[in-house]
């Protein structure tokens, strides 16, 4: 039997050359490579690198077939023809923009301060058109602010933004109607809302922005990122939205430490490895599982930092709005892990049963938590905390996604705030709020 085999084999290599059984060590691992990556949940989280991958698990297929009907002059050039095909697909990819992470940046275009905000580019996507500075505004935000306006500025993430729909829609944008309807004619709702924001930025963001330019009142509608971003990215309390991401990039720049050039760092640099192989994925991913281990993820006392940290941001927010003579008014938002019935579909957009139940633990502290903080430091009622995140408990459709309602559903939630507004007396008999 060997015999036979081995005549075989020399047949074969006699009739298509001694590269004919390379060409297939090259592209037999390569193919098993790709079925693995496409197949795995993490290789189709980006739809961008899966669609790569299914290109390139294409090519070594044809290049398979090619060295399986090709002599042996054939099989001599194929490799070549490999590699140049890869060269070709590497200029491509670069000239394509960011795949894997870079691709979550699209809309997070860098800042001091408060690390990200919206493109100032002034693009337009899904009906949304930004202002110079990144934000849901038409134009910029007049210095000084006009003495006949009411000026309420609006802070939280693409729950505020509304990436579909006209900003009308949005919750600024209905807050605004509600109120001018309802006796407060001079009021004017600003939209700052920026995508996967969380508290601490919003904080920063009030500081060394929105501050100077005289809100009388500021509302952050926000909780959620707090406390579902955690559990699917950077794990570290409070920390902003992929933060691992960008140490990740600011080390590899540095070349120090650990981020030597070694193999694995130089497939870094190619795009077209990036989207096949992963190696950006598999590098953040890696630092995110040693970071989980280090905080403690999932356990209780790491639950109640986060909790903590929102609460802290709040009662800062609070006393810097209050510095600056505006009121302060903060909303927790409701998300679909909130929701008392779930079918299969929800519970996995909510991210499995351990994460509902983490979340509906960490949403029933969050009340009394901030409300501890906030009564322990301001006497006065010029800060007001109000829980809406029961507003869609029997309605778990009304969620596109674990944090994304319907804009019928924001138009209820603006309705609320509004007409929690209104019925407070600190607005209705502030100075800068009389009519």
């Amino acid at each position: 039997m060997s015999v036979r085999i081995t005549a075989a084999l020399r047949s074969v290599i006699a009739r298509k050359g001694v590269l004919f059984p390379i060409n297939h060590l090259v592209l037999a691992p390569l193919a098993i490579w790709l079925v693995l990556q496409i197949a795995m949940p993490d290789g189709v989280g980006n739809k961008r690198n899966l669609a790569v991958r299914l290109l390139a698990l294409g090519c070594v297929a044809i290049f398979g077939y090619l060295s399986l009907v090709l002599g042996r002059r054939g099989n001599a050039r194929l490799l070549p023809c490999l590699v140049a095909t890869c060269i070709a697909g590497e200029i491509a990819m670069r000239a394509m923009g960011s795949f894997g992470t870079g691709s979550d940046l699209e809309w997070r275009e860098p800042r001091p301060y408060f690390m990200f905000g919206g493109p100032t580019d002034r693009r337009i996507r899904r009906q949304m058109r930004l202002n110079d500075e990144g934000f849901r505004i038409e134009g910029e935000v007049a210095a000084p602010k006009p003495v006949d306006e009411i000026r309420i500025f609006v802070m939280g993430g693409s729950t505020v933004l509304a990436l579909d729909g006209p900003p009308a829609q949005s919750i600024p944008g209905v807050m605004e109607r509600e109120l001018r309807a309802a006796g407060l004619p001079r009021a004017r709702v600003y939209n700052f809302g920026v995508t996967s924001f969380v508290s601490g930025q919003e904080l920063s963001l009030l500081v060394h922005r929105l501050a100077d330019l005289q809100p009388d009142l500021v509302i952050a509608y926000d909780g959620g990122n707090d406390l579902f971003q955690p559990w699917f990215y950077d794990p570290r309390p409070g920390y902003p939205f992929n933060f691992v991401a960008w140490e990740e990039a600011i080390g590899t720049l540095s070349n120090t430490g650990t981020q030597s050039k070694t193999v694995a760092r130089l497939a870094q640099d190619s795009a077209l490895l990036q989207a096949i192989a992963g190696t950006t994925e598999w590098s953040i991913r890696n630092g995110l599982e040693d970071r989980r281990r280090k905080v403690g993820f999932a356990g209780t006392p790491w639950r109640q930092a986060v909790v903590a940290s929102y609460a802290r941001n709040i009662d800062a927010m609070c006393r810097i709005a209050r510095a600056n003579g505006a009121l302060f008014a903060a909303f927790f938002q409701p998300m679909l892990p909130y929701s008392k019935s779930l079918d299969r579909r929800q519970v996995e957009m909510s991210g499995g049963d351990q994460m509902i139940v983490g979340l509906r633990e960490q949403r029933g502290q969050v009340p009394a938590v901030v409300a501890a903080r906030l009564a322990a430091v301001h006497a006065e009622a010029g800060c007001r905390f109000g829980d809406l995140s029961d507003s869609f408990e029997n309605a778990p459709n009304t969620f596109v996604d674990i944090i994304h309602i319907e804009s019928q559903a924001n138009a209820l939630i603006a309705g609320r705030i509004a007409r929690d507004l209104l019925g407070w007396d600190a607005l209705r008999s502030s100075a800068g709020l009389r009519q």
